[in-house]
């Protein structure tokens, strides 16, 4: 069994972006947890942010429970505005030291929502920092808003993309304004055609923090 750490901005990035590998990872015995770094409050369309914050946060539970996720963690970051702090990586270190992944998927540097570009940020930034002899894990990113040019890592997500679709729809706040779903799997189909081959319908696509 290995460990996977998950980098989500908000819920419903973690299941857009690469709940298709998620749900790989599991099915094959590893242990994936993922932290949310905000909470989406600002993404409430029309309710209050408490409100929001708090139906996202259930949602998210519920997604988890779909792709099958061993533990979620909120460490509700301000939504939309979030940035690099000497706390927020230490605190991420520490969680490295603690679980010790293998994997560690994040969005990548060129997405366009800034939430996004700070996620891949504070992975680089903890981990050129971590001198502690731990084994720096392998960091994959992922694409959500804004599709990637170069591709450095497929995985055929063929055989987990009724999952990952399940999953995406359990963020039913955000579903019911864009269909998120629909979208990300007409990508993922694309991926599989183009990049997949020999392989499946269906792909997720990643690049590498080097």
């Amino acid at each position: 069994m290995e460990k996977v750490l998950v980098i989500s901005p908000h819920p419903d990035d973690e299941s857009i972006g690469c709940g298709g590998t998620i749900r790989k990872h599991v099915f094959e015995g590893d242990m994936v947890e993922v932290i949310f770094l905000t909470s989406g409050e600002r993404a409430g369309h029309w309710r209050l942010r408490e409100q929001t914050a708090r139906i996202r946060e259930r949602e998210a539970q519920c997604a988890a429970k779909i792709l099958g996720v061993s533990k979620i963690e909120f460490w509700r970051q301000p939504d939309g505005s979030m940035r690099i702090t000497e706390d927020l990586i230490f605190r991420f270190q520490g969680k490295i030291k603690n679980f010790r992944p293998k994997w560690i998927y994040t969005p990548h540097d060129f997405e366009a929502h800034s939430d996004h570009k700070v996620s891949a940020r504070l992975v680089s930034e903890a981990l050129e920092k971590l001198n502690d002899g731990i084994v720096t894990p392998i960091v994959w990113m992922y694409e959500i808003w804004t599709p990637m040019q170069k591709v450095e890592h497929v995985v055929d997500i063929s055989h987990y993309v009724d999952v990952k679709r399940r999953a995406i729809q359990a963020h039913q706040s955000q579903c019911a304004v864009l269909k998120y779903d629909e979208a990300i799997l007409g990508l993922n189909r694309y991926r599989g055609e183009m990049h997949s081959w020999p392989g499946g319908d269906y792909a997720e696509i990643f690049r590498g923090m080097h």
